[in-house]
Formats: structure tokens, sequence, C-alpha cells
């Protein structure tokens, strides 16, 4: 093709050339008349440069020629950028479609050209061809279906109401009546009735259409008409002649007087097994059309299904009791372990809690002995000499609680011979069921539970309920145990904290007091009443500090129970008791009390005192008060007092501020002290409300 183009102006673009020109699709720029400025190398083969100076509209079709130059001069005006789609036929008979996106080029904030970004999109052009076409015929498709579905529209409606009125259905009784009623009604037919499986039998549930009743039990032996059907879950038709009939069938004996010519029969299930068979009988010879067999179909699902959940809803309510009557003896078990002050009062009501639960009233707790590792009986209830001294003499032990011991599972005696075959029965000594089960702390074997009785002990639900409560027997005498060591180890380290406490405060000021009368009697003696004066000052000065703290102490002895007077009730007690005691004024204001959260009771209550503590110790504070503001956002206490202050910045503090400081870390509060020598000290906790909100804080309170 020969070159017209005109002479053009282009700027200076070299850096878009080097960025453009090995890019794997088609990169023009042009100006705002559409005159091709650049072409990268893709050119179909052609020289680039045979289309810089051309107009773009010589390559697509005329149709496109308006909206892409509406886009160009968007381009220019907006500098934004655009996009849009177009067909070409250039040297070449197809139409192929392509896709441009336009991007300014910016010189001194004005749009000198654009680049055009063009991308092939013809082979997604007749891929959406395709696609549509494929769509058209599916709608096609869909509509012949719904012609289809139409004609079955009123049965499925009566599929509907089947299930629909299944849903209320309590009993298997219930279904059988419902399924049959309906499919009489709906398939107009002249006998429908259900029988259901027991065993090897089948026994009648509900017939209607009859003119007598069906026989009330079938044998598979002599009446295999039905049960052909149970070995299969496909829906038969089966049009009766009397050359078909079983001998000495009744079942087919009562077909024939009820003048029945064709049959459908089809299997109930629950689960994947067959629980019992639905017959429909017609006194003419009627053909089992697909419209029929569906409906069918649909009917025994729907009560194949509410059959299934039932089973499964009686078989959930026997676990739910089971588990009720285990969770019932677990806590009683849990009751006694959190009641009872020793480990021997635990072991025999948890031996009689579950005696009682497996109605038995014979058993016996054996615990390894801590030095020896031998078993002991630690607890027992009807347990007779007679039996233990047999049983020891005898070796039987070895068979039973040594035998758990030893093997750390369950054990089981059946029948259990307690004496020799030529003795006499011995009153007291008789033939009895025996359950071993070991008893654990955690991970380490510490005795065993054993139980004897008349009647048969081997059902596997007592099994798993005895296994159980021993596990939780074992877990509750850890426990107490672990009780008995804490409550020791508290007592042990209460006394070692008031001994500090004696030592550091009340001692020193004693032995100062001690000191400070030596001073005071030898200054009588020489008659310094001046130095005398102050000495005695002083001396009533520590004294009533030492009165202080001894208050203190014994306020701290008397436990405070926050569950039963709150926090504001504590607060209140501690400074009557304590401060108002010592003749320090005391103010308590409280706001928004039904919002304070009492999960965090304890923490801001042990706040409040260390910082009382504070005051009353150190800082010679004769007033002292106490703000509680509650709110649904926030939870805010504010302590001040008059005294001597301290100063923050050189760092003093102690034990007793780092403790305030983590405990109000571990609500997410905030802790906030300001304070300047003599002008005393102001304490701030502010806490977030809990994420449960004021309902919740409210249901607590």
């Amino acid at each position: 093709m020969p070159n017209t183009s005109l002479p053009v102006s282009v700027p200076d673009l070299d850096w878009y050339r080097d960025i453009v020109e090995g890019a794997p699709e088609t990169i023009l720029i042009a100006d705002e008349h559409g005159t091709i400025l650049f072409h990268n190398s893709q050119a179909r083969g052609m020289d680039p440069q045979d289309f810089v100076g051309h107009p773009i509209y010589e390559y697509f079709l005329p149709e496109f020629h308006d909206i892409v130059r509406r886009k160009i001069e968007t381009v220019f005006a907006t500098g934004q950028l655009e996009t849009y789609e177009l067909a070409s036929k250039y040297e070449t008979e197809q139409t192929l479609w392509y896709t441009t996106r336009l991007s300014p080029i910016i010189r001194s904030g004005k749009v000198v050209a654009a680049t055009l970004f063009i991308r092939d999109t013809t082979r997604e052009k007749q891929t959406q061809q395709v696609l549509n076409q494929i769509n058209l015929n599916l709608e096609q498709m869909v509509d012949q279906r719904t012609v289809t579905l139409n004609n079955y529209a009123h049965r499925l409606e009566e599929a509907e109401r089947l299930s629909f009125a299944l849903r209320r259905a309590g009993t298997w009784q219930e279904v059988t009546t419902m399924v049959t009623e309906h499919s009489k009604k709906v398939l107009d037919v002249d006998l429908a009735g259900v029988y259901l499986q027991a065993g090897s039998r089948l026994h009648h549930s509900i017939t209607r259409g009859q003119t007598d009743q069906p026989p009330a039990d079938l044998a598979a032996e002599t009446d295999p008409f039905l049960f052909r059907l149970l070995q299969s879950s496909a829906i038969r038709y089966v049009p009766l002649i009397d050359e078909q009939a079983d001998p000495g069938c009744s079942f087919c004996q009562y077909i024939r007087r009820q003048g029945i010519q064709s049959m459908v029969l089809a299997p109930l299930h629950s689960g994947d097994k067959t629980v019992g068979v639905l017959y429909l009988g017609s006194r003419s010879i009627r053909e089992l059309t697909p419209e029929d067999e569906a409906l069918i179909r649909a009917f025994v699902e729907a009560s194949s299904n509410t059959l299934h959940r039932i089973q499964v809803m009686e078989h959930l309510e026997h676990i739910i009791r089971q588990r009720e009557d285990e969770l019932r003896v677990l806590y009683n078990v849990m009751s006694v372990a959190s009641s009872v002050p020793d480990a021997d009062s635990l072991l025999q009501k948890s031996l009689s809690i579950t005696l009682e639960a497996v109605g038995c009233d014979m058993g016996v707790i054996h615990l390894l002995g801590i030095n020896d590792q031998k078993l002991k009986v630690a607890a027992s209830q009807n347990y007779p000499d007679i039996l233990h001294n047999f049983l020891l003499l005898s070796g039987e032990v070895a068979d039973l609680w040594e035998k758990v011991l030893a093997s750390r599972q369950v054990v089981e005696v059946h029948q259990l011979k307690t004496q020799s075959y030529h003795e006499q029965t011995v009153e007291g000594v008789q033939v009895l069921d025996y359950i071993g089960v070991p008893l654990h702390a955690r991970d380490v074997l510490i005795g065993v539970m054993s139980i004897f009785a008349c009647c048969e002990l081997f059902d596997p639900d007592k099994i798993q309920l005895v296994s159980t409560i021993a596990d939780q027997i074992g877990l509750a005498l850890e426990s107490t145990q672990q009780r008995k060591l804490d409550n020791e180890a508290l007592i042990f380290e209460e006394r070692q904290r008031l001994a500090r406490e004696l030592h550091d405060s009340v001692s020193q000021s004693l032995y100062g007091l001690v000191l400070s009368a030596d001073v005071s009697n030898k200054l009588l003696k020489v008659k310094a009443y001046s130095e005398l004066a102050e000495s005695l000052e002083d001396i009533g000065e520590v004294a009533l500090q030492s009165l202080k703290e001894m208050r203190l102490m014994l306020f701290e002895l008397r436990p405070i129970s926050l569950e039963s007077v709150g926090l504001v009730g504590a607060l209140e007690l501690r400074l009557n008791t304590v401060e108002g005691r010592a003749n320090m004024q005391t103010t308590l204001n409280v706001t928004g009390k039904e919002y304070l959260p009492r999960a965090y009771d304890l923490d801001i209550y042990r706040v409040a005192t260390e910082a009382l503590n504070n005051a009353l110790k150190h800082s010679r504070a004769s007033q002292v008060r106490v703000d509680l503001k509650a709110g649904p956002q926030q939870v805010e206490l504010v302590i001040r007092d008059n005294g001597v202050g301290f100063d923050i910045s050189g760092g003093n503090g102690g034990i007793g501020l780092s403790s305030m400081q983590e405990r109000a870390a571990r609500i997410g509060g905030q802790l906030v002290i300001k304070s300047t020598p003599k002008r005393g000290v102001t304490v701030t906790l502010t806490v977030p409300q809990p994420a449960a909100g004021k309902a919740d804080v409210e249901a607590a309170a």
C-alpha cells in the first residue's frame, strides 16, 4: 500500500517506545484527530511505520467511528482513561473484535497524545456467541421440562401435603395411618394397608377399604408373598390371578376375599433397614404408570424419613435420659467432693452414690498404700467380713481387684463362687456377679472400686456409668487432697506474711516506743520538761500508728465475702472498721451501683484496700475520700487523702503500687497516681465495662 501519510509533529516519545516496543499486545499512539503517531512491532507482519500518519478510522468498521471519536475527545478533554470495543475486517474477510484502552500522555499539564492498548478479543467473542446458543438451548430444554413437571404438579402437591402432615407424627402408628389413608385417597385404590416387621414376622398395623380384618400376624414360612419384597427396595406391581396364589398363604386368601385384581407393594425403611411394607390394591387390572410410581415413591420416602426420625428421636431420648442419670450421679459425686472435709468421707459417700445408681448394695473401694503400694480397704458398704476373709484366703482377689490393678482395665466376673463346692452356703456369702474398675488421679492409678451383685451387672450402660463415676471419684479425691495441701500452704503463707508485717511495722513501732520511753525517763530525771513533752508526743504518735496497723491486721484476718456483701458493702465495712476507728474522717460516694460488674469486684476491692493501706500507714492522713462511679461504658474508682504525699518522680512506691498496677492491667484498666509532697495522694482506677453489657451486669447483680 503506497505511503500517503502527511507530515506530522511527533512529541518526544522515546521513553514510550522503550516500554511498549516489545509488548505482546498492539500499542498505538494517536493525536486528538485519531492520527497514528506511533505503532509498536505488533503489526501483523507489516511495517509499523506504514501506519504512522494514517487515521485509525481506516482500520475498523464505519459504524464504530463515532464512538471511537467521542472516546478520544473525552480523553483529551478530561485526561481520564477510556475503553471501547469495536469490530474490524481490515485485510481479512472474517470479522475480528478488539478491545481498546485509551490512556492520556500529558506534558506540562496538557494531554498531547493518547496511548491505545489494543487486545484481540475475537476468540472470547466467538466463545460468548457459543455460550449464548447453549443458554438458548438450555432455556428451551427447561421450558420442555417445565411442561412435563406441570403434568405432575397436583400429584407432587399431594406428596407435599403428606410430608407436612407427617411432621406432626410422633409414633409409628400415626405414620402408617397417615400414609395409608393418603395413598388410598390420592391414588384412588380400593384397599390400602401397612404391615410392620418385628424380627422374623410381620404384624398388621393399619388397613383402609377392607370388608374384613386382614391377618394380624404373618410368618415368612407360611406367608412369603409380602416377605419377598423385604429383600429388595424396589416398588413392585403385581397383577393377581388365582393360579399365582401361594397355597396356605393367609394374606393371599384375604386379598382374594377382597376381590383385589392388581396390587402395588412398596417397602418402608428406617435408615438403611427395611421395617415394613405398604400394600395398595385395586379391584380391577390397573397398570402402574410412571407418574403413579413416582408419587408412591415420594409417599414412601416421606414416610420412611419420618419413621427414621421418630426412631432416632426415641433413641436420643433414651440416651438423654441415660445421660441425665449419669449427670445426676456425677453431680452428686461432685457435690460430695465440695462438701465433705476429708478423703474418707468422700470415698464412703461416693461409693453409696455409685451403688444406688446401678441398683446394687454391696461394694468396696481399695486404695494403694503410699509406702508399700498395696491395696487396702478405704471404704465399703454391706461388704461382710466372711466374704472379705474368703476372698483373701482363697486367692480370688488375684482374679478380682488385683487383676484390675494389673490390667488397668474393667474386670467382669459372672457367677463368682464364694465357697468351695463341698462347703455349705453360709449366711452373707452368695454366688455373685462382680465388676471392678480402676480409679485414676489424672494418669496415675490410685486404686480399685469393686461392686458385687446378685443380679446381672454386665449391662454396657451400667459398666460405662461405673467407669465414668470412677474417673470422677479419682479426680474428686485428687482435688480433695490438693485442696488440703493448698489450705496448708495458704495458712503457712499467711503466717509468714503476718510475721513480716509484725516485724516490719508493729514490732518496730513497739521497739521505738521502748526507746522513747527510756529517753523520756532520762529527761524526766534531769527535769528537761520541754524535751520530755516532745518525747511523750512522739510516743503518742507511734502508739496511735501501731494501733492503726494492728486494727488493719485484725481486719485482714477476718475474711470478707464479696459474694454476700458486694463491693460497696466491703468498702463500707473497711472504712468503718479500720479508718473510722482510727479517727480518720471517711467519705464513700457511690453512683451507678446497678452497673457495677461483679466479675471485677475482687480486683477493684484489692486496688482500693492497697490505696487505703498506704494512706493509713504512710501518709499521716486525717481524711480519706472514696468515690466509686459506674456507668454503661466504664467504672471509675478515685481515692484521695490529705496526707504528706510523696514525690512520684523520685521512684517511690514499692511492692504495693506494683501490685495495684498489675491488678488494674489484669482487668484491662488504667491506674493513675498523682501526688506531691505535703499535698496528699490521689489514686484513680478506670476500668471499661465487660463486653457482656449492662443486661448481663444486672443479671449478675
